[in-house]
């Protein structure tokens, strides 16, 4: 193998390699989607799947994104069909918000 072909085959692994770990932890990883009431996420979790869950999010004005770093401790808990759900403590808010699981 020519210098220059390995050069150029060595770009390009470490160029896929960058990029794979570029996509592997999108930007909205940062994020929890929360609701305001259990109602709210349990509907909103009605879309399906978690993709699903989250391309849904506009069309439920209860939910939103809430940056990781502003989510605390547990002030409710609850179990419906065996899957745990926790109210938490939102920082600078007076209200929890019921976080996808």
């Amino acid at each position: 193998m020519t210098r220059p072909l390995r050069a150029g085959l060595l770009a390009l692994l470490l160029g896929l390699t960058a990029g794979t770990r570029a996509h592997a932890q999108p930007a909205e990883s940062t994020d929890v989607v929360a609701c305001k009431t259990l109602v709210a996420l349990r509907v909103l979790m009605a879309a399906g799947d978690r993709a699903a869950t989250e391309a849904a999010l506009p069309q439920h004005p209860e939910c939103r994104r809430i940056a990781r770093a502003r989510i605390g401790a547990a002030e409710h808990r609850a179990m419906i069909g065996g899957a745990p759900f926790e109210c938490l403590s939102v920082a600078n808010e007076t209200a929890c918000a019921w976080v996808l699981p």
